[in-house]
C-alpha cells in the first residue's frame, strides 16, 4: 500500500482555522480537490483532526528572486530547491476545536474512515443519495433529508446553455431516485415508494421522448459502465417506468392524435384540457402572466371573468366529452368565492339554456359578444367597472392566444395522470412561450392544490429547465408566485423543484435561496459572481468545466464539492436512441396478423 503521507504543514506562512498550506513531499502526486487530513498534538495531551480539500497548487524555486534566475537554477549555477505547495480548505475538525493546525504537522490523503469524516457521510444517518464521483473516482453523497424534503429540498442547477448539461444531471439525480434500488429505499416506505412521482417537462426539440430506451452510444463506452458501478448501479439501462405527452397535432374536429415526429403515435399521448376542466380548474389565469398585464386592470377583469365563468358553468346535457354551458340566467343566490363554486358539480342543462363551449374559441367568442352587449349592468358583471379600453386589452390577449391554445383546450382532451408510471414527461418545446407558461402553470397548480392536506409523502418532484422565464427576477405573475410558494412551502407538502437556469441571478431569488442542493456547470465568466456559495477560485474555474463536471453544495459540507456524473445509459435526445426490439416486433406482428386477416397466412412465413 503507497504511503498515504504527502507532506508537511507550510511553517514558512500562517495557517489559521480556515485555510493552511502543506510542503509537498518530492515523491507526493496530488491534483485539486483530493481530500487531506493533519493530526495536530495539542499542549494537554489531546490530537486534533484537521480534514480539508486542496484548492490550489503551487510551485516555485525557493532562493530564486528574479524571473531570470529560472534559468541559472535550470544550469545549475544558481542553488535553489524546488518546493511544491499545496493550500487547503478546511471542512471540518475533529473535536470541534477550532483551532490552526500545528506547522510541521504531517498532512496525509484522507482515505477509508478519513474521507467519510471530511464529507461528514456519518452525519447523513438518514440515507445518502449518490451526487457524483470526486475527481479521483469515489462517491460524493448528499444528505438524503436536505433532498426529499425531511430537513430541506429542492436542487438549483445553473450553468451555460448545451455545455453545463443542466437537464442531464437532473435526469442523473432522477434515476438515482427512481431507478436503483438503493434510491427506491432512500424514497422511505414501500407505499411512499410507490406512490413518488416525477414530472420532467421537455422544452428542447423531442430530446426527452426517448428516456424508456437504451442509449446507443453506451455500449461503447466500458468506462463508463464503471462509473456507474462505482455508484452502486450494476446493470444502468433506460427509464422503465415510463409516460410520454405532447401536445395534439390539430385542434380541429376529434382529431387527438399528438404531434410527434420521432417516435410512434402510439407510444405517446395527447394532453390538454376539456373546457369544464379550463374553468373549473380556474386556468384562464395561466393564460394572463406577463408583468404588465398583471399590474394593470387587465389583471382585474382576469378575475371578474373567471368568477363569472364559474358562476355560470353547466354540463351539457347528453355529451360525455367536457364541452359545457355558460348559463345566460343564474340563480340570485349564487356566491362569488371561486375556490368554492369549482368545488360543485355542475347540474346538466340543454344547449338552449345558453353559450356552448367545445373549444377555446367558442369562450373568446363568448366573451366578445358580451363586452359588445349594449346594456352596460351585463357589461359590468361580466368585467366589472372597467373603461372599454382595459377590456378591449383584456380580449385582444385571448384572441393572440387562440391560435397557440387552441390544441390544448378541447373536448376529449385529458391532463396527464400521475397513476400510471412514476416518470412522466411533457413535451411543450414547439409550443409558443405563452402556451408553454400555460401547460407549466397549469401542470404545477394541479399538482399543487393535489398536495394541499395530504402531507409530505408521497414526494412530487418536478424537473423544469429555463426557469427565468417562468420565474423571472423582477415583476409578478400567477406562474410566478406559484414557482415561489412551491420553492418557499413546498417542501413540508413534498413538492420538490428541480430547477435549472443558464443565471441564477435571472430567476425570482427565492427559488435558488430555499435549494438545500445547489449546482453548477459550466459558467459564463460574467454571471460568476453571482454564485456566492463557491470560493473564489471555483468560480474562476467553472468558467473552464467541461460537461459531466459540476460542483455542488449542500447544507451539511461547509465547501462546495467538484463532481464528475457518467454518461447517461437512458437517450437524452432522438439520435442516441437505440432502436426498441420489442416494440418492433410487437409492429411488426401486428402488421402480420393484418395482412394474414385479409390474404391469409404466408406459407414463407
Amino acid at each position: 500500500m503507497s504511503d498515504p503521507r504527502i507532506g508537511l504543514v507550510d511553517g514558512s506562512v500562517d495557517s489559521d482555522s480556515k485555510t493552511f498550506h502543506v510542503v509537498l513531499d518530492p515523491e507526493t502526486v496530488i491534483q485539486l480537490d483530493e481530500l487531506v487530513t493533519v493530526t495536530t498534538a495539542l499542549p494537554d495531551g489531546r490530537e486534533v483532526i484537521h480534514y480539508g480539500i486542496v484548492t490550489e497548487l503551487l510551485s516555485r524555486f525557493e532562493g530564486a528572486d528574479l524571473p531570470s534566475d529560472t534559468g541559472r537554477v535550470i544550469d545549475r549555477t544558481l542553488p535553489a530547491e524546488l518546493v511544491r505547495r499545496a493550500q487547503v480548505r478546511v471542512l471540518r475538525v475533529r473535536p470541534e476545536l477550532f483551532l490552526a493546525p500545528h506547522a510541521g504537522a504531517a498532512a496525509t490523503r484522507a482515505e477509508g474512515e478519513h474521507r467519510s469524516f471530511a464529507l461528514f457521510e456519518d452525519e447523513m444517518t438518514r440515507g445518502r443519495l449518490p451526487l457524483g464521483l470526486d475527481m479521483g473516482g469515489s462517491p460524493v453523497y448528499a444528505d438524503m433529508r436536505f433532498v426529499d424534503g425531511r430537513s430541506g429540498g429542492h436542487v438549483s442547477i445553473s450553468g451555460i446553455s448545451g455545455v453545463a448539461t443542466k437537464t442531464s444531471y437532473a435526469l442523473f439525480l432522477l434515476y438515482q431516485m427512481l431507478e436503483t434500488e438503493q434510491g427506491m429505499e432512500l424514497l422511505g416506505g414501500r407505499a411512499a415508494r410507490d406512490g413518488v412521482r416525477a414530472l420532467v417537462f421537455n422544452t428542447k426539440g423531442e430530446d426527452l421522448l426517448h428516456l424508456d430506451r437504451p442509449n446507443s452510444e453506451f455500449a461503447g463506452k466500458p468506462d463508463q459502465h464503471q462509473l456507474w458501478q462505482a455508484l452502486g448501479v450494476d446493470e444502468p439501462g433506460p427509464f422503465r417506468s415510463v409516460r410520454l405527452y405532447a401536445p395534439r397535432g390539430s385542434a380541429r374536429g376529434d382529431h387527438l392524435t399528438p404531434e410527434v415526429h420521432s417516435r410512434a403515435t402510439g407510444d405517446v399521448a395527447a394532453y390538454g384540457w376539456t373546457p369544464e376542466r379550463f374553468i373549473r380548474d380556474q386556468l384562464l389565469q395561466f393564460c394572463f402572466t406577463s408583468e404588465d398585464e398583471r399590474a394593470t386592470q387587465v389583471g382585474f377583469v382576469e378575475q371578474q371573468v373567471r368568477i363569472q365563468l364559474l358562476r355560470r358553468l353547466r354540463r351539457l346535457a347528453g355529451d360525455s366529452t367536457g364541452a359545457v354551458v355558460i348559463a345566460q340566467r343564474i340563480p340570485a343566490d349564487t356566491g362569488y368565492n371561486p375556490d368554492r363554486l369549482a368545488e360543485r358539480e355542475p347540474e346538466e342543462v340543454p344547449a338552449g339554456d345558453g353559450h356552448v363551449i367545445r373549444q377555446f374559441g367558442d369562450l373568446i367568442d363568448l366573451l366578445d359578444e358580451a363586452a359588445a352587449e349594449e346594456d352596460e349592468a351585463s357589461v359590468d358583471t361580466w368585467f366589472g367597472r372597467t373603461q372599454s379600453g382595459t377590456r378591449q386589452a383584456f380580449l385582444r390577449r385571448l384572441l393572440r392566444l387562440r391560435r397557440h391554445l387552441g390544441p390544448l383546450v378541447g373536448c376529449g382532451l385529458e391532463p396527464l395522470s400521475l397513476e400510471n408510471a412514476r416518470l412522466h414527461v411533457v413535451d411543450i418545446s414547439r409550443l409558443h412561450d405563452d402556451a408553454q407558461r400555460f401547460v407549466v402553470g397549469a401542470l404545477l397548480d394541479g399538482i399543487w392544490r393535489a398536495k394541499q392536506g395530504t402531507g409530505r409523502l408521497p414526494l412530487r418532484f418536478v424537473v423544469l429547465d429555463e426557469l427565468n422565464k417562468y420565474a423571472p427576477a423582477q415583476g409578478f405573475s400567477p406562474l410566478r408566485d406559484l414557482l415561489v410558494d412551491i420553492a418557499e412551502r413546498g417542501r413540508s407538502l413534498g413538492v420538490l423543484l428541480i430547477g435549472a437556469q443558464q443565471a441564477a441571478s435571472a430567476v425570482a431569488q427565492p427559488l435558488p435561496r430555499n435549494a438545500a442542493l445547489k449546482v453548477a456547470g459550466r459558467l459564463d465568466a460574467s454571471e460568476s459572481e453571482t454564485y456566492r456559495f463557491l470560493t473564489p477560485a471555483l468560480r474562476e474555474r467553472a468558467t473552464r468545466f467541461m460537461p459531466g463536471t459540476m460542483v455542488a453544495s449542500q447544507p451539511i459540507v461547509p465547501e462546495p464539492i467538484p463532481i464528475r456524473f457518467p454518461f447517461p445509459p437512458f437517450a437524452t435526445n432522438p439520435d442516441e436512441a437505440a432502436a426498441d426490439e420489442a416494440a418492433e416486433r410487437q409492429r411488426t406482428d401486428a402488421i402480420r396478423s393484418n395482412l394474414d386477416a385479409i390474404t391469409g397466412p404466408d406459407p414463407a412465413l
